[in-house]
């Protein structure tokens, strides 16, 4: 049985390497292309888009990181790795969307995934009241274990629904709540999203924002102002 990075590894390089046999490409790579935010140039040379490059390297780098790494090593360190990878790919996007005016609500409905990443992150960067926890168990949320732990009464559990409660908006009150439901608490278990789960659920959303740039002129005009130079 495969890790479980290891497949989330095999289900981005889908996204990511040039392969067409085995249904693979560099999907950010176009675009670099004149339908997307490329340039058609009168001599030899090629436009280049630095948002391709940027988003693309971003790729590559978690789909590094995914090929050295086994949850069964640290689980803990492998989620905090992987999920702040993929933050900063979604902050990119973030950047993106204020620019050309794609609202958050827009995001939140139809690209729920970059919420959930931003928010897992933000739990790892501002840790609050899990900062005085004692020794907490990381663990996947499809494991097989966790309706035991969730009805053994002995068990405090971390998982979404407690992140958004906290994460929803930075706020004194909701500090101070975090402190007092979690300090110096023990038998504790993190529930931590399918590394497989969320990069289906990315890829998708890369593809879609692709496709998205291409039919929109607007955002085209408004990107490439920013982003491509001639002759490069």
């Amino acid at each position: 049985m495969l890790d479980k990075f290891q497949t989330a590894k095999n289900e981005l390089e889908k996204i990511v390497f040039f392969d067409p046999n085995n249904g693979c490409e560099e999907l950010f790579c176009k675009l670099h292309n004149e339908d997307h935010l490329g340039t058609k140039t009168e001599s030899d040379a090629n436009s280049h888009n630095c948002i391709a490059c940027q988003l693309q390297e971003g790729n590559v780098n978690l789909h590094t990181f995914l090929r050295e790494s086994n949850t069964a090593i640290n689980i803990e360190y492998s989620f905090t790795v992987f999920i702040l990878l993929l933050y900063l790919q979604v902050e990119k996007f973030h950047t993106i969307f204020k620019m050309i005016g794609i609202t958050m609500e827009y995001v939140e409905e139809n690209w729920n995934t970059l919420i959930v990443v931003r928010k897992w992150a933000n739990f790892i960067k501002h840790p609050k009241g899990f900062l005085f926890t004692h020794h907490p168990t990381y663990i996947f949320e499809d494991d097989s274990n966790l309706k035991k732990y969730k009805s053994n009464g002995q068990t405090q559990i971390i998982d979404y629904e407690l992140i958004k409660k906290f994460y929803t908006r930075e706020t004194d009150e909701g500090f101070k709540n975090s402190i007092k439901e979690l300090a110096n608490k023990k038998n504790l278990i993190v529930v931590i999203p399918c590394p497989l789960s969320l990069i289906k659920n990315y890829s998708e959303i890369c593809k879609q924002f692709c496709i998205k740039i291409g039919e929109n002129p607007h955002f085209k005009e408004v990107l490439m102002k920013h982003s491509t130079i001639e002759d490069y």
